[in-house]
């Protein structure tokens, strides 16, 4: 089998982009993607998916899987991890990890079409079961947050996500609101995506801390190692991040360094399939927690959960909740795109697995999906 073109295509989102406030970047949070399709002389055609949160930036990354695609053609897609390392010598000069995971996803939705399993199963199948918890619109007071938590716990979700970054004291009145008021099996973690100094993230840790709040993810630079040690020795919260690096490599670096407590690669950038499940043997060796970012589109939130379901530290995996006005919030609403969108879905109980069907699992509408194209 041979791979003879690779086609892109640049879609709008399905939802409202989500505002960030100042503090953290002031920027519209957009899913819209990237969706690649890599075809075979054997007629079987691979999807993958990336995004960069912006039409503007998803043009540049279709630019940058067309440029890459060029070193594929003609190879055989089954042999995914010697075109990864090719393809990774160009990558990490250009910087261009959203096209190297899109592309890699898309081998692997191949090769499990070609094997009549889902990928999972090559991955070396189902390790655990799998919940969901839920990354929520940003844009809520702590009063309003209280009866949502409600309606997610009743669906079985094992948490709320929420973001920080707000400043100390608001970050904490967030948390002691929430917490004295959500119930007592459902938890809460905290975003602040990069956006805090050490000495203000150990006040907002401190007080997490006291909450017994999930986890605080990215609460300082993704950079700085050494302040992210410091936090997880000095508090008793959890410390997460890892969706900023590429690939596996940087992960060494931080398990040695007693970073991060939760590993949370993002499969649309940290090298497809191929670089998530490298983080995750690596975090199985050091005995620390997957939970993989998977705020995106639907053929990539496929993927992730291929990943997760492979994993043996993975035992939760993030579901947005981009709408708080649906009956169901265990509903995937970012891919319409999506034929059999009931392959993605959170059941009663909060338990999330990936699709069946071979390959990612996932079936295009073709005629929804031109709809979205913006390109």
């Amino acid at each position: 089998m041979e791979i003879t073109d690779v086609e892109t295509a640049v879609l709008g989102s399905a939802v409202d982009a989500a505002s960030l406030p100042a503090q953290v970047g002031a920027r519209e949070l957009d899913i819209s993607s990237v969706v690649v399709r890599v075809h075979t002389d054997a007629g079987i055609t691979g999807f993958g998916e990336s995004f960069y949160r912006s039409k503007e930036n998803n043009m540049f990354l279709a630019e940058s899987i067309e440029a890459m695609s060029r070193h594929i053609i003609g190879k055989d897609p089954e042999d995914v991890k010697a075109i990864w390392h090719e393809l990774y010598l160009h990558v990490k000069r250009a910087g261009a990890y959203g096209a190297l995971s899109a592309i890699d996803e898309a081998l692997w939705d191949i090769k499990g079409k070609d094997a009549g399993k889902p990928v999972y199963q090559l991955l070396g199948g189902q390790t655990n079961e799998v919940k969901a918890y839920a990354t929520f619109p940003v844009d809520k007071t702590a009063e309003e947050l209280i009866d949502y938590a409600d309606w997610l716990s009743e669906k079985g979700f094992q948490a709320m996500k929420i973001g920080a970054g707000y400043g100390i004291k608001e970050d904490r009145h967030r948390i002691k609101t929430i917490m004295d008021n959500i119930p007592d099996d459902f938890g809460l973690a905290i975003d602040a995506n990069t956006s805090y100094s050490y000495n203000d993230a150990a006040r907002v840790a401190k007080t997490a801390s006291e909450y017994e709040v999930e986890w605080f993810e990215e609460p300082i630079s993704h950079t700085d190692l050494d302040g992210q040690a410091e936090l997880n020795r000095k508090f008793t919260v959890p410390i997460s991040g890892y969706q900023t690096h590429t690939p596996h490599y940087p992960a060494l670096d931080h398990l040695k360094a007693k970073s991060l407590d939760i590993y949370q690669p993002s499969v649309d950038y940290v090298g497809g399939i191929t670089g998530a499940m490298r983080v995750a043997g690596l975090v199985e060796a050091f005995d620390k927690e997957l939970v993989p970012h998977a705020l995106g589109p639907a053929i990539n939130y496929a993927a992730s959960l291929h990943v997760a379901a492979a994993s043996r530290q993975c035992r939760l995996i993030e579901f947005a909740v981009l709408d708080d006005d649906i009956d169901d919030p265990g509903t995937y609403i970012a891919g319409p795109y999506i034929e059999n969108d009931d392959a993605i879905h959170v059941e009663d109980g909060g338990t999330i697995d990936p699709p069946e069907e071979p390959g990612l699992g996932i079936h295009i509408d073709e005629d929804v999906f031109e709809e979205y194209r913006v390109d």
